[in-house]
């Protein structure tokens, strides 16, 4: 029988590890390296998991759940003991019977084959393990690191869609929280949000799926933060975004358009006022040798569309005969708004965890 050893743990210091199933009867993540007596706000932790619900949206899966936050280890009276903290969500509206058909089919972009190509064996309800729905108390924890690197420092972060389709937010772009949430796509653009709507209803109605991008800028992040060779801070992000589901490609800085500039025209300056090192410019997106500058960080991720589509598609099934398939139940037509939050809480994990290798490595 095989021993397959599954990674499911995100951080090193700052440890979180995830388990539970999309269908099973909860999924939950134990957090390790938590110091002890950080007061937590639980309505801050029950707020962000919130944000990415399903069921709120026309585009978004119409499933049900409440997301109800329990931590039922390592908190007493809202303080961190410094023991391992045990967060709990139920699920309570899995409807397992719409995925009785595609039992011994393979869904085509769907974890499906490569789970039984890796295993033998895989739980084919909701994509089991390979749900984004296991993200929900991977979120609750994300809040856990940030309330703990706000006791440290004033970080904030602005996370925004900057492209659902072939539709895309014209960058740079001065994005403000207000404009951020009073959007239905969490676009801050209001002629964008409503060209990213039309396109999201036509493709409703075709049956088919929308991928997108998100920006996520990190601000107030102390110089310093990251390590200069395997835990490069932009290394760390990279490594995080790209587990979370659907995301195809990570890029900081001016990314991919580095690549047509002359070295002279990607470089930023350095000045200073005597006391302090700054630089006139950020396109080397707040990172350098793998470690924070103290400015702005900018990060972009691509994600692809949702892999479950109402049309028909041509497979095959585990005799590894030609089979066609129709795949039904609830599922996001984009999904794209709804992983800001995941896109912030991974982000949150990745700096809590270097953040105390940090301070760990001076005196």
């Amino acid at each position: 029988m095989p021993n397959h050893k599954i990674m499911n743990a995100l951080g090193n210091l700052f440890k979180v590890t995830s388990f539970g199933e999309s269908h099973g009867a909860l999924v939950g993540c134990v957090l390790e390296g938590c110091p002890a007596g950080l007061l937590l706000d639980i309505a801050l932790i029950q707020k962000a998991v919130d944000k990415r619900k399903t069921g709120q949206h026309f585009y978004a899966s119409a499933r049900k759940e409440t997301d109800t936050v329990r931590i039922v280890s390592g908190v007493f009276e809202s303080k961190t003991l410094g023991t391992p903290i045990g967060i709990l969500i139920q699920n309570e509206d899995a409807q397992s019977a719409d995925y009785d058909h595609l039992k011994n089919v393979y869904r085509p972009g769907h974890a499906d084959a490569a789970y039984d190509m890796k295993y033998g064996y895989r739980d084919h309800r909701g994509g089991g393990r390979s749900s984004i729905r296991v993200t929900a108390p991977m979120v609750a924890a994300g809040e856990i690191a940030r309330q703990l690197l706000c006791h440290y420092f004033p970080l904030e972060t602005i996370t925004y869609v900057t492209q659902i389709g072939n539709v895309t937010l014209g960058e740079p772009f001065e994005a403000s929280q207000s404009a951020i949430q009073q959007s239905a796509v969490s676009c801050p653009d209001k002629a964008t949000t409503e060209a990213m709507l039309q396109l999201i209803a036509d493709t409703a109605e075709a049956g088919d799926t929308l991928g997108g991008a998100i920006r996520c800028i990190i601000k107030n992040l102390p110089a310093g933060i990251g390590e200069p060779i395997f835990g490069k801070l932009q290394a760390q992000l990279a490594h995080a975004m790209l587990n979370i589901n659907t995301v195809k490609a990570f890029e900081y800085g001016t990314g991919t358009l580095s690549a047509g500039m002359k070295g002279s025209a990607h470089n930023d300056a350095f000045i200073s006022d005597g006391n302090t090192i700054s630089m006139e410019s950020n396109r080397h997106g707040g990172i350098l040798g793998g470690i924070s500058t103290g400015m702005d960080i900018g990060f972009k991720v691509t994600l692809k569309p949702i892999s479950s589509i109402q049309q028909t598609q041509r497979t095959i099934n585990k005799q590894l005969q030609t089979a066609s398939i129709q795949i039904g139940g609830r599922h996001d037509v984009c999904a794209v708004p709804r992983a800001i939050p995941i896109v912030e809480a991974y982000t949150y994990m990745v700096l809590a965890d270097l953040w105390l290798h940090h301070k760990h490595s001076i005196i």
